[in-house]
């Protein structure tokens, strides 16, 4: 329950502090007095920026502050306790707006987000402005209204987070496919190569290896020629470099321990002649080793014109890189296989989203239906008692996706909000077809659909308060009467604050409060009274007749007699 609202510095208001109390409080005034300041305060505080916010003196801050005692507020304390926030009977809320429009919102005293305020709001408060009765011609928010009813918020929110996340998931999948075909001719070219080089088989250094062997082959009679004269010239033939140097080291030996350089000598020259040896065997076996065969030195030629051939094809300008273009192809060819495993992937993913979604969807629309034959009935017993005796309200609900749809039909076909619409129709008279309520009701018939509504969900919610702002819009006579009473009952089950012209619904009030505009000086000011007993009833008599005669006076009596309430 709303207990107290404080008003500083905010339009007409120096200051103001109102309390507030169980049932109906009404609030009335002349036209233009300020009467929705009180509305437009509450409203500010839970985060609303309305036109024309301006402060009694511009120099300092406005700020206003709601205290509310938490009684039998479960969902509400859960909350709070969700965000951090420690209360124990009483939370307190409060806006401040600087002067260059600034503004901090708090939590009892604890700074915080403006989001937090706006969800709190929908537990402590509901607004009903004239405006809210356009908002019930939209079948958007006549399925709003049905799914409050059927307490179905949370199963809507899994929906619409299945939806959505299914709705991602297909966008993804559709650009997957796209990237597919787009790289599938590529793709396709990169096999090529990567098949060209993988059957080439290269290794790193091979054309080097190959071309030295390819100059050897191709000089197998020059060498082995070469290899013959040096081995018969250091070895083999008469006077030979061999003979020559063994005769000079033999004869040198009868000398060499006479001077050690001999003996030097010697030694280098025994060397020299191994050596001669050494190399004369190396020749050998390289001579063995080299054999010419013109198939195999076309083979190496063969194989280098493919090397050649595929460094000049692919325009690079090795064996190394050539390498490195085939790993660089046979990543791409894996990214392009991983594409196709994902969207394959994917699809399978998105198939048991579907089914989810539609199950959940189902599950949304049979309780949708259930509790749509539910509301009508009794939103039409509610408008039977205000004054529309042969009212016929039925709710209609449209399923949008058939059973074969795929997931592109049935996400195109459904929304966020279910796979159904809906739609009040209305007749006011008996005889007359059903109709969507923009077809057919008055502004009068309007504001009664949209308080039956109230009172049937009020009965539903946890307490909060309800604020009616100037709703009697085609509303008069009789009828009057009636919507009085019906705010009343509405009233012993949620507390209501009432902006209102008229007369029934001020004498049915708990708590009458008049606001009033006066000038002082160059200033205008706002000012809000109690009123009970002979100020009560003069202020209903100027509601009724604008002045106050002997004939408004007596009507205005009778009003606080029915209902037994004049001190």
């Amino acid at each position: 329950m709303l207990s107290e609202l404080y008003i500083k510095n905010y339009l007409l208001v120096p200051e103001m502090r109102l309390s507030l109390d169980k049932g109906l409080t009404v609030i009335s005034g002349e036209t233009g007095a300020g009467k929705s300041i009180v509305a437009g305060s509450i409203s500010l505080i839970f985060g609303d920026n309305l036109a024309g916010i301006e402060a009694f003196d511009k120099e300092q801050p406005i700020y206003l502050e709601v205290s509310y005692n938490l009684e039998k507020a479960e969902e509400l304390n859960k909350f709070l306790s969700q965000n951090g926030i420690e209360t124990e009977e009483e939370l307190i809320l409060a806006r401040e707006i600087s002067p260059n429009g600034k503004s901090g919102y708090y939590v009892n005293g604890r700074k915080v987000g403006v989001s937090l305020l706006k969800e709190l709001k929908s537990y402590l408060i509901d607004f009903h402005h004239q405006r809210d009765q356009q908002r019930l011609l939209s079948p958007s928010y006549q399925l709003d209204l049905l799914d409050a009813y059927a307490d179905l918020t949370r199963i809507r929110e899994e929906f619409a987070d299945l939806y959505r996340e299914l709705k991602a998931g297909l966008k993804k999948l559709d650009e997957l496919k796209k990237e597919a075909e787009r790289q599938k001719e590529i793709n396709e070219l990169y096999r090529f190569q990567y098949e060209e080089l993988e059957n080439a088989k290269l290794r790193i250094n091979e054309d080097v290896e190959l071309q030295n062997e390819y100059e050897l082959l191709s000089h197998t009679l020059e060498i082995t020629e070469l290899y013959n004269q040096i081995t018969a010239e250091l070895l083999e033939q008469e006077n030979s470099v061999f003979d020559i140097i063994s005769g000079y080291l033999s004869k040198l030996k009868h000398y060499e321990h006479l001077n050690p350089e001999i003996g030097y000598a010697v030694n280098n020259m025994q060397q020299a002649l191994e050596n001669l040896q050494e190399a004369s065997l190396n020749l050998s076996r390289s001579k063995d080793n080299i054999s010419f065969e013109p198939q195999h030195l076309q083979d190496i030629q063969a194989r280098l014109d493919l090397i050649n051939s595929l460094v000049h094809k692919h325009k690079v300008r090795s064996i190394e890189e050539l390498l490195n273009l085939f790993a660089e192809r046979s990543a791409q060819i894996a990214a392009f296989a991983d594409n196709e495993k994902s969207i394959a992937e994917l699809e399978k993913h998105l198939e048991k989203n579907f089914a989810e979604l539609r199950k959940k969807g189902e599950e949304l629309s049979r309780k949708r239906q259930k509790s749509a034959i539910e509301l009508s009935k009794e939103l039409q017993d509610n408008i039977r008692a205000l004054s529309i005796p042969e009212g016929i309200l039925e709710i209609r609900i449209d399923k949008k996706a058939e059973d074969n749809f795929v997931i592109s039909d049935y996400l195109s076909a459904v929304s966020e909000s279910g796979q159904e619409s809906v739609e009040f129709l209305f007749s006011a008279n008996p005889g007359f077809e059903l109709k969507p309520l923009s077809a057919v009701v008055s502004g009068g018939e309007l504001s009664r659909i949209l308080l039956a509504i109230k009172k049937v969900l009020a009965d539903r919610l946890e307490p909060k308060l309800i604020i009616l702002d100037e709703i009697e819009s085609g509303i008069g006579g009789k009828t009057a009467a009636i919507v009085a009473d019906f705010i009343a009952k509405l009233a012993e089950r949620q507390q209501v604050l009432c902006i209102t012209h008229l007369a029934q619904i001020a004498g049915r009030a708990k708590k009458h409060l008049v606001i009033e505009k006066f000038t002082q000086g160059e200033k205008s000011f706002v000012n809000i009274r109690k009123v009970e007993a002979e100020q009560r009833l003069q202020e209903i008599a100027r509601m009724l007749s604008g002045t106050l005669t002997a004939k408004a006076l007596e009507h205005a009596a009778e009003i606080l007699k029915d209902i037994n309430i004049r001190g």
